[in-house]
């Protein structure tokens, strides 16, 4: 009889460690979590509380670890927050994620190519007051890029696509800006320059300002009329200037009529009036 209430607690035993093992082996199951490309998120709004919000995603559960997805998300609501006027006011409604795997990007400075770059391109969607404090629904376009799995700013050092004519444009302006400020020189195939900027209303006689790295500066003195459009036209380079600009890059940008904006230049940009004089002979 003790024999067999001694098989029976071992039995028990048995089955109650097996019990608990499968227990344990199954919550640690739905503890585990895998990166979707559909689904709902947790994000902070401006307040710095939980928001539950649905998103969707091009790429995400075929190039992202759950760790770099919370990195993608998360970024993604900062920079849209710290965008608003008033940060508080972020109220998070959706985001649509598509990501990009790079293959062809290289190093401005080194023109070797850059591995593991996925570019971020983030539409989202939120509730947030405007300048004037009127709460409405707006949405932002956000990128950034991640580099073996990390989030880098690498827009300065990219090296960007090289100038040349198409038809009767060039293939790419000089767009520069800093928080409100932009300045955006488009040259024409014709030896004119086209250069809109923050500066709202601008006169003939508008001074565009380049600051080479040398610490030379080149001036030009706009020919049109009065606007308030922010545009401003000037007349080419002279010879002079032209050799400075060949043989210099390009350190900021200014134009000044009675207000003024200065912008300094990325490293990637530097080089675009050696590039573009090259192109005329």
């Amino acid at each position: 009889m003790n024999n067999s209430r001694k098989i029976m607690k071992t039995l028990i035993l048995s089955l109650l460690t097996m019990l608990i093992i499968s227990c344990g082996s199954n919550g640690s199951k739905t503890e585990e979590k895998n990166v979707l490309n559909e689904g709902t998120t947790i994000v902070e709004n401006g307040k710095g509380l939980n928001d539950t919000i649905p998103f969707k995603c091009i790429g995400c559960k075929e190039n992202l670890s759950l760790e770099m997805f919370e990195k993608v998300k998360n970024e993604s609501s900062k920079i849209a927050k710290n965008n608003l006027n008033n940060p508080l006011s972020f109220i998070p409604q959706s985001m649509d994620i598509v990501l990009i795997k790079e293959d062809s990007l290289y190093s401005f400075e080194t023109n070797k190519k850059i591995d593991s770059v996925i570019t971020v391109l983030t539409t989202y969607k939120y509730i947030g007051q405007n300048a004037y404090g009127t709460e409405m629904s707006s949405e932002q376009l956000i990128s950034f890029y991640l580099v073996n799995g990390l989030i880098s700013d690498i827009s300065e050092s990219v090296k960007l696509e090289d100038l040349k004519f198409e038809e009767k444009s060039i293939n790419r302006t000089l767009s520069l800006s800093y928080n409100t400020s932009f300045i955006e020189i488009i040259p024409t195939k014709d030896k004119s320059l086209i250069v809109k900027s923050s500066v709202s209303c601008v006169d003939e006689g508008t001074w565009l300002l380049i600051k080479l790295l040398n610490g030379d500066e080149i001036k030009l003195v706009s020919w049109n009329d009065f606007n308030c459009e922010g545009t401003s036209y000037f007349r080419w380079f002279t010879k002079q200037q032209i050799e400075k600009l060949k043989a210099n890059k390009i350190e900021s940008i200014s134009v000044v009529d009675d207000k003024s904006v200065a912008v300094i230049v990325p490293k990637n940009k530097s080089d675009y009036f050696i590039q573009l004089l090259n192109l005329y002979k």
